[in-house]
């Protein structure tokens, strides 16, 4: 009996402790702009210079096949922070510095995971590209975050003017470097207490050679391997790709700095760490230049900049790589469709923190497949609105191996503007099986997946 008492006290001991690390855990979640996920060693690129995210792949568990809820900038993010789909929270495209855009943003009846977090006990602070609304009452301060320091939408590389807690000014020295320095102030600041850190580097936006002089040399050696598309240029490309891996290093020697600082501080190990990309990136995939709005190549050039509208895997495919200390999966390695819808929830499931009554997500929970390896295959979506340098309206399904894109509000028939893929035996989406007979009875399946999506979230395109 003494032996049974005294193994019950430690068992409830080791059980409170696990709860209490749970409950106590800090969390970083780290989001560049326009890192495709193809561009880093842990996902097979071994031109990429990554060193950084290879560890953090090591240490915590890759999504294999992680999408974004829409492939350019505001909808996407607005998606990761708010748990819902682009349309439901009023961001469809990238929000542009002009007066048309004065009063748009993500909605403000929305709640985001900041202020849930802020409302549990964390301090929250927000470093980097905010883009969701320059509005007073859209700003960062107001929508969770203790402490901003950043941008709306645009940034010089070096000395750029930034909003600091809503003051205005210019930071001397490059913006990988600038915020870093932040983030180690914030983390010096709050590690004896429970926190919430969002950075949003700018990194690797163009342009892409204004990087420090150390990422240049780092990647000055390399050859990359490009598409062979015909009319395109293919040393123009191999040279913009080579500049696109400086940018890309910039990213990884900052990252890598924060992580060296949660180790300093000795907070590590108490310290969840989300990197998460925005969207993809196409550098002459298909021909084409740019994330979800596109321009064509010919030759060196790309023409018509931002005017097509795309939903290709390279657009709006995302690096997602977690690490939850003590609670990895030894799996590492997680193959199941997921979306960046899935971080709201998950960054809950992992602090063990309820929703709200009445507040419904349109993401799923990840944090038991973090600890387990295995998750449930379900259909994932995305929609792109494009509205800035054109019109078009873009949904995708991607079940199992298969992939559904469809155009609505289009006056052509839909075998002639549609996409079907099937992602394993065609990983590059060369061959569009939209009107093969063999497929129509898959095209149906996937369509009517769709459609319900669509249905369910008041999709503004039906």
């Amino acid at each position: 009996m003494f032996y049974k008492k005294i193994a019950y006290v430690v068992c409830t001991w080791l059980l409170s402790t696990v709860m209490a690390n749970s409950e106590d855990m800090n969390i970083i979640v780290i989001m560049p702009d326009d890192h495709s996920q193809r561009a880093m060693g842990a996902y097979g690129d071994n031109k990429a210079v990554t060193p950084n995210f290879d560890k953090l792949a090591r240490e915590g568990v890759r999504f294999s096949n992680a999408y974004a809820a829409a492939p350019v900038c505001s909808p996407s993010r607005a998606a990761v922070l708010s748990g819902k789909y682009p349309s439901q929270v009023g961001v469809n495209d990238f929000l542009m510095l002009n007066e048309k855009y004065a009063d748009r943003g993500l909605d403000t009846s929305a709640l985001l995971y900041p202020q849930l977090l802020k409302e549990n006990g964390y301090v929250t602070g927000m470093i980097g590209k905010w883009h969701l609304g320059t509005a007073p009452e859209r700003h960062p301060l107001q929508r969770g975050f203790d402490y901003f320091v950043g941008y709306e939408q645009d940034l010089n590389p070096y000395d750029p003017v930034l909003d600091i807690n809503g003051d205005m000014r210019i930071e001397a020295g490059h913006t990988s470097n600038i915020f870093v320095n932040h983030a180690k102030e914030f983390l010096r600041q709050n590690r004896d207490q429970k926190f919430l850190l969002n950075i949003s580097f700018r990194e690797p936006q163009m342009p892409w050679m204004q990087v420090p002089q150390e990422d240049i040399d780092a990647v000055a050696n390399i050859d990359p391997v490009v598409p062979k598309i015909d009319g395109v240029d293919e040393d123009w490309l191999k040279k913009i790709t080579k500049d696109n891996y400086a940018a890309i290093h910039a990213l990884d020697r900052a990252v890598g700095e924060v992580m060296n600082e949660l180790e300093r501080l000795g907070i590590a190990d108490k310290t969840i760490v989300i990197y998460a990309g925005d969207h993809g990136m196409i550098i002459g995939q298909h021909g084409y230049f740019g994330r979800g709005a596109v321009g064509a190549i010919a030759g060196s050039e790309v023409v018509g900049s931002e005017n097509i509208a795309t939903l290709y895997e390279e657009a709006i495919k995302i690096p997602l790589l977690i690490k939850w200390p003590g609670e990895n999966s030894d799996a590492k390695i997680i193959e199941a469709p997921v979306s960046n819808t899935d971080l709201y929830p998950t960054i809950l499931g992992m602090l063990d923190i309820d929703l709200p009554a009445g507040l419904e997500l349109d993401g799923r929970d990840l944090s038991a497949a973090i600890k387990t390896g295995s998750l449930e295959l379900k259909p994932v979506f995305a929609q792109y609105n494009m509205e800035n340098f054109g019109i078009a309206k873009l949904r995708m399904v991607r079940f199992g191996d298969w992939k559904l894109v469809r155009r609505f509000g289009q006056n052509a028939a839909p075998a002639l503007i549609d996409e079907l893929y099937n992602l394993k035996a065609d990983p590059r989406e060369q061959s569009n099986l939209i009107a093969e007979k063999d497929h129509q009875e898959k095209r149906r399946e996937l369509d009517g997946l769709l459609l319900k999506w669509m249905g369910e979230i008041n999709d503004p395109a039906l």
